[in-house]
C-alpha cells in the first residue's frame, strides 16, 4: 500500500474524483437492461476494487481470489427499491388503488435503511484487503452466519414494528387488500406464511403487497448491516475492516437518499402538487442511479485513499485449502468469473428475445475464452506472474471500455443508449467514461516509463 501522506492534496482530490466519476458510471449501468440487480452489483465491485488495487497500490491481501470474493459479497445484499423511490413526495403509491398521503420523513426513512443494507458485506470485504487482521475461515462463516441469521430474524420480528411504527399507512393499506379478497389473517401472520416473497405479494395484492414486502426487506437489510458491522469490530476483531463498511453503510445511505430529490421535483413535490418538474433531458431514475454511485463513489474514495499504512500481511484465510484447489477456486472465480461471465453475460442479455441474441452470445463466449486463455498462458491460472496491481492497472480501462461499449452499443434499439445522448445522464456516462480511462492509460504509461 503506497504511503498516500506522501502526496499531494490536488493528487488525492482527482483520485477521490475518478472514483466518484467511476462509481457514478457502473451504478448508472447497474440500472441498465444487461447488467440490473444482483449481476450489477458483481459488475460493479469487480471494477471498484480494480480501481482502488490500482490507485491505492499492492497489498497481499490484494489478489485475484479476493477481488471476485469481495465483488461476489456486494451480491449477497441486493436492495428491492421498486416502490421506495416516490416516497420522499409525502405519498405511497398503491396503484391501480390510487395512493395514500404519509409522512415524506417516513420516505426518507426508507430510504436511509435501503442505502445503509445495500453494500455492507461489500464495504467489510474492501476494509479487510487493507487491515493488519489476519482472517480466518470461521471469520468469513462468522460474518455470512450472522447477516442472514439476523436478516431472517428481524424480518420475522422487529421490522414490522420499526415499520408499524414510522409509515403505519404501509400495513394499513395491505390490510385493507387483505380483507377486500376475504382474507381476515393480518398483515404479519401472511408475510410470515409467504416469507420474503415478493413475487406472491405482487402478483396477489399487487403495489400495496410489494410495497410492504419490499420495506420490511429494506428495514431488516439495515439492522443486518449494523449487526455484521459490530459483529466485524467486536468479534472478529478487525477495526480498519469494521470502519471501512460504515463509511461504505453510510455514504451509500446518504447517497441514495439525497439522490432521491431527483424523484421529489421530477414527480410535482410534496404531495405531488407542488408542480416542480425536470427538464425532459433530466430523467429522474437514471439521474438518481448516477448520483448514488457518484457521490457513495466518492466518499468511500476519499476515506480509502487519506487511510494510514497499516503492516502488510498475508491473508491464510484459505490455507487449510489445498494449494491445487485454492488454484481451481482463483481461476474459476476470478478469470472466468470475473472476465468470463462478466463479457457474455451483458451481451446475452442485451439481445434477449432478439433473432441475434444466439450469433452474439457465440461470439461474446469465444472472445471470453480467448481473453482468459491468453490470459492464463501469458501470467498463469492465478496471475503470479504478474504483480496484481500491474494487472488492475490494465485491467480496469479494458473492462471500463467494454462496459461502455456494451452499454452504448450492443443491444436492440430499445435499449441502445447511444440513441439517447441527449439525456443528461449519458453525458455524465460519456464524460465519467473519458476521465477514468485517461486516468487509466496515464497510470498504464508510468508503469511503461518504470
Amino acid at each position: 500500500m503506497q504511503d498516500r501522506t506522501k502526496q499531494s492534496v490536488f493528487s488525492k482530490m482527482f483520485i477521490v474524483l475518478i472514483g466518484a466519476l467511476l462509481m457514478g458510471f457502473l451504478w448508472r449501468v447497474r440500472g441498465t437492461h444487461g447488467w440490473g440487480s444482483s449481476w450489477g452489483l458483481l459488475n460493479a465491485g469487480i471494477v471498484y476494487v480494480l480501481f482502488i488495487s490500482a490507485a491505492i497500490g499492492a497489498r497481499k491481501k490484494l489478489n485475484l481470489l479476493w477481488t471476485a470474493l469481495t465483488a461476489l459479497s456486494f451480491m449477497l445484499t441486493t436492495p428491492a427499491w421498486g416502490t421506495l423511490l416516490s416516497q420522499i413526495t409525502g405519498r405511497l403509491d398503491l396503484g391501480e388503488a390510487g395512493f395514500a398521503y404519509i409522512s415524506p420523513l417516513s420516505g426518507v426513512f426508507m430510504m436511509l435503511c435501503l442505502g445503509f443494507g445495500c453494500a455492507s458485506l461489500f464495504g467489510i470485504m474492501l476494509g479487510r484487503g487493507f487491515s493488519d487482521k489476519q482472517w480466518k475461515l470461521r471469520d468469513l462463516i462468522i460474518l455470512v452466519v450472522i447477516f442472514y441469521a439476523v436478516n431472517l430474524i428481524a424480518k420475522a420480528s422487529v421490522s414490522h414494528f420499526i415499520l408499524d411504527l414510522v409509515q403505519p399507512e404501509s400495513g394499513k393499506v395491505l390490510g385493507d387488500e387483505l380483507r377486500a379478497a376475504g382474507i381476515d389473517d393480518s398483515v404479519y401472520k401472511v408475510f410470515l406464511q409467504h416469507f420474503d416473497n415478493d413475487a406472491w405479494a405482487k402478483k396477489h395484492f399487487g403495489v400495496p403487497g410489494r410495497n410492504y414486502f419490499q420495506e420490511i426487506k429494506a428495514i431488516s437489510s439495515a439492522i443486518s448491516a449494523l449487526a455484521v458491522l459490530l459483529a466485524t469490530r467486536f468479534i472478529i476483531k478487525d477495526k480498519r475492516a469494521a470502519a471501512t463498511g460504515a463509511v461504505t453503510c453510510c455514504a451509500f445511505s446518504f447517497a441514495i437518499t439525497v439522490s432521491d430529490l431527483f424523484f421529489f421535483f421530477g414527480n410535482g413535490g410534496y404531495h405531488m402538487l407542488q408542480g416542480y418538474s425536470l427538464p425532459e433531458t433530466f430523467a429522474p431514475w437514471s439521474l438518481w442511479e448516477y448520483f448514488t454511485g457518484f457521490l457513495a463513489g466518492g466518499i468511500i474514495t476519499a476515506f480509502l485513499v487519506n487511510l494510514r499504512p497499516l503492516e502488510d500481511v498475508n491473508e491464510p484465510t484459505l490455507d487449510i485449502i489445498p494449494q491445487k484447489i485454492t488454484n481451481i477456486l482463483t481461476f474459476l472465480l476470478g478469470l472466468v468469473g470475473m472476465i468470463g461471465v462478466s463479457i457474455v453475460r451483458p451481451v446475452l442479455e442485451r439481445f434477449d428475445e432478439s433473432e441475434y441474441q444466439v450469433i452474439a452470445t457465440v461470439v461474446a463466449v469465444l472472445v471470453s475464452v480467448a481473453i482468459v486463455a491468453i490470459l492464463a498462458k501469458k501470467f498463469g491460472i492465478t496471475l503470479n506472474k504478474i504483480s496484481y496491481e500491474k494487472f488492475c492497472t490494465f485491467a480496469l480501462p479494458c473492462f471500463v471500455i467494454y462496459i461502455f461499449m456494451a452499454y452504448m452499443f450492443i443491444c436492440c434499439q430499445e435499449y441502445m443508449n447511444f440513441y439517447y445522448l441527449d439525456q443528461l445522464h449519458n453525458i455524465l456516462v460519456m464524460v465519467s467514461f473519458v476521465l477514468v480511462t485517461g486516468w487509466g492509460a496515464f497510470k498504464i504509461l508510468n508503469y511503461k516509463k518504470d
